[in-house]
């Protein structure tokens, strides 16, 4: 990199992102301009309901008589000590991609801009890429606190300052950690290695989850006395890490404990430390790093015979067309590391789920109606199953077109129609995710001892929600592709990716309020003893054939919608 000096500050570099941002608003016709603004309100609207149901949250533990401050304390520690371990991997993983496996960085290292310039900017990019989702589900959070406790101006003001030195601090570990990676490990098997990071880290998070036993807030009777209850709850969760000095510092002036100078000191203070430190650290490592990314990757799964004699036999009985682009597709997926090592981290997922289900406060409800609220928590369990799906369909369905880069226009140019095109590339993640799914509901079923009609229903509406997932998955990511992203987290982020998540839940929301009613009269129906009359079987039948409907309409019109105009983008 060369260390001259130029005009070149940190925030004319991330100025480029935001004129790129800016063009595409400029050069979109008006058709675009009234959907990005569309679905502009409907992301807020979206927040405004989560800000809602949080404002609700935090006021029921905080309404609990005596023990209500120290419940909404706790709570909000489980939260951010979760929030950041996680924001540490995603940084991570965003750090591969900003400091060393970027297509600019050719033309950034060969200008005369400082190292330090540089590296500032790139960490506030990975800071700002890694961070933004979770901070907007977080955000609605500290907004409920200072709502619940009728917090003044300066706190809320206070949470400007604080919130972005606490996100300071994973960026600048991921920075550190990943530059360590590509230097031990043999050109881009820094990906790989992420593969099994990523697994421990999330078995490393679910350990200290389970240490804390959050489930236990609610249970206080399975305590020896109030005083254990009392010391279990008011236990610090490690005075020494970034979510209790954020804890401590933002709740002790909600609480009437004035200012904590010392907690808020020390996060101020381990924000600049880190940076510098990061900084440091990438001073000595970067420049070996960053040559040690620009090797070839060896394909080995690719090349297995055994996935090439699978991939002739689905090729051989799919139409060509559609049986081409599944074939390049799953091969690319074998090919980049970056993607089939994530099938590692859905595993985990899975046990971690399935365990946390069984570890469900079921015995809080006690005699005949035991059952009962297993059942109902089976069905709320379907809720986020289709959240998991939303997640699965974000990474692998909704980048499937920005995934072909520059190369579209060959998929212009070759014999196949935009609408076939776009099933193509929605079959390969609808598997995964319909897999996914259905192990959880299923599983989380057999572990509440649901009845056979709930588990039937329940993996029958996995199916179709899937479909509609998928569809609206392929079908947003075509209206709204990104082909100059060189990673799926890139084409994921932005405003057209958290629309997917909101339209997705609200899928997810919808099916569940059509079945609501059914569920109830055949649950009803089971602890009675009896069966359902003429007229109830008649609105089952009625509720689940439009929540069917529903998931087929999610699934058809938004691949038409894309199938449209898809080879005139690109």
């Amino acid at each position: 990199m060369s260390v001259g000096v130029s005009g070149a500050t940190v925030p004319r570099l991330l100025r480029v992102r935001w004129w790129g941002a800016r063009n595409r608003w400029r050069m979109a016709d008006r058709g675009h301009k009234w959907a990005y603004a569309f679905f502009a309100l409907c992301t807020l609207a979206f927040w405004l309901g989560l800000l809602l149901g949080m404002v609700h949250l935090v006021e029921a533990f905080h309404s609990v008589e005596v023990f209500g401050p120290l419940l909404t304390k706790k709570l909000l520690e489980i939260l951010l000590l979760a929030l950041f371990f996680m924001l540490v991997f995603s940084n991570v993983v965003t750090t591969l991609s900003t400091f060393y496996l970027s297509a600019d960085l050719e033309l950034l290292l060969g200008l005369p801009i400082s190292p330090s310039t540089f590296h500032y900017a790139r960490l506030s990019e990975a800071v700002i890429q890694s961070s933004w989702m979770m901070l907007m589900f977080g955000m609605p959070v500290f907004l409920a606190y200072g709502i619940v406790h009728d917090a003044s101006l300066p706190f809320f003001l206070l949470l400007l300052v604080l919130i972005p030195a606490f996100l300071i601090i994973p960026g600048a570990l991921g920075v550190m950690i990943a530059s360590v990676l590509v230097n031990v490990f043999p050109a881009r098997r820094a990906r790989e290695v992420m593969a099994l990071f990523g697994l421990l880290a999330l078995i490393a998070l679910f350990i200290l989850m389970r240490m804390v036993r959050p489930e236990q807030l609610v249970n206080a009777e399975g305590f020896e006395s109030l005083a254990a209850y009392v010391a279990t709850v008011q236990a610090p969760m490690g005075e020494i890490l970034p979510p209790q000095w954020l804890s401590v510092g933002l709740l002790s002036p909600l609480q009437g404990d004035g200012m904590a100078w010392i907690h808020v000191g020390l996060l101020l203070s381990c924000a600049g430390a880190s940076m510098a430190l990061s900084r440091w650290v990438n001073r000595v490592l970067y420049l070996g790093g960053w040559s040690k990314t620009q090797e070839a990757s060896v394909a080995r799964f690719a090349k297995s015979g055994l996935l090439s004699a699978l991939l002739s036999r689905i090729g051989s009985i799919m139409p060509r067309d559609v049986g081409a682009v599944l074939v390049k597709d799953v091969r690319t997926f074998f090919r980049d590391p970056a993607q089939w090592s994530q099938v590692l981290i859905l595993v985990s997922l899975i046990i971690i789920y399935l365990f946390s289900v069984s570890s469900l406060p079921v015995d809080a409800v006690r005699g005949p109606y035991m059952q009962s609220f297993k059942n109902a928590l089976a069905f709320l369990n379907l809720g986020m199953a289709g959240f998991v799906m939303a997640g699965i369909a974000i990474r692998f369905q909704f980048t499937a077109v920005s995934g072909e880069g520059r190369a579209f226009w060959m998929v212009q140019s070759g014999p196949i129609s935009p609408e076939r095109f776009l099933w193509a590339k929605a079959i390969p993640g609808f598997v995964p995710m319909l897999i996914v799914g259905l192990i959880l509901v299923l599983a989380s079923n057999a572990i509440l001892d649901s009845p056979r009609a709930l588990v039937l229903i329940e993996g029958a509406t996995t199916v179709v929600l899937a479909f509609g997932i998928s569809g609206i998955a392929v079908g947003m990511g075509a209206l709204f592709p990104n082909f100059k992203a060189d990673t799926a987290a890139k084409a994921a982020a932005g405003p057209a990716g958290i629309l997917f998540m909101v339209f997705s839940l609200l899928l997810v929301a919808a099916v569940m309020l059509l079945e609501a009613l059914p569920m109830w009269f055949i649950l009803r129906a089971q602890f009675m003893g009896g069966g359902l009359s003429g007229q109830e079987t008649l609105i089952s039948v009625i509720a689940f054939l439009l929540a069917t409907g529903l998931c087929a309409f999610a699934a058809i019109w938004p691949v038409r919608k894309a199938a449209r105009g898809l080879w005139a983008r690109g």
